[in-house]
């Protein structure tokens, strides 16, 4: 029973990821929102999901200079997210590390959906500081869990369920080998 039910989750495990619709994933590429000037700079703004939901968002920018196409490495880079009022809400850094210089990656979690607008600023020696503002959809949290979760739940109620079974069927065996063990005593105590 223990066997099944371990085979059970590792068929599970297996399936993940292999769903027969298309769901969207935080490891789907990523979706370029936007491509274009800020001040002396051209700027690629990716995002992920997708689809941007109540939640964590991934971001990562890129910087070029317009005329060579070169990237600019050490810049600060700032994405500074404005509520559907337009008020400024939420900010991150947006980091570069030696592996990516190529990208600038940061994190927003949003708490409301809606129209949101994005600033991205940058800064840097050699051309000073910069911005470009462009518009965000953030959209209402998946109220269906994916199959991925609803498998898992599955799988974890039948293992449960299926050890709370056997512990059952291994305590009532346990009685009843129990009982017929103490009347077959008493039978030889009374025959002696």
């Amino acid at each position: 029973m223990v066997l099944r039910a371990a085979l059970l989750l590792l068929a599970g495990f297996a399936l993940m990821g292999q769903a027969p619709d298309r769901e969207e994933s935080i490891f789907d590429k990523p979706l370029q929102i936007f491509r274009g000037p800020a001040g002396p700079y051209e700027v690629i703004l990716t995002v992920q999901p997708q689809k941007p939901r109540v939640g964590t968002v991934h971001f990562a920018a890129t910087v070029l200079h317009p005329g060579t196409q070169t990237l600019v490495e050490n810049a600060n880079v700032l994405i500074v997210a404005y509520n559907p009022d337009g008020e400024p809400t939420y900010q991150t850094p947006a980091l570069n590390d030696p592996a990516t210089p190529i990208h600038y990656k940061g994190n927003i979690i949003f708490r409301g959906a809606g129209q949101w607008s994005l600033a991205v600023r940058i800064d840097s020696d050699l051309h000073g500081a910069a911005e470009a503002r462009m518009p965000l959809h953030i959209a209402q949290p998946a109220s269906t869990p994916g199959i991925e979760g609803a498998l898992m739940l599955g799988l974890v109620t039948v293992a449960l369920g299926g050890g709370a079974a056997y512990v059952a069927y291994s305590a009532r065996r346990a009685r009843r080998a129990g009982a017929g063990h103490g009347a077959a005593s008493e039978g030889a105590e009374r025959g002696a």
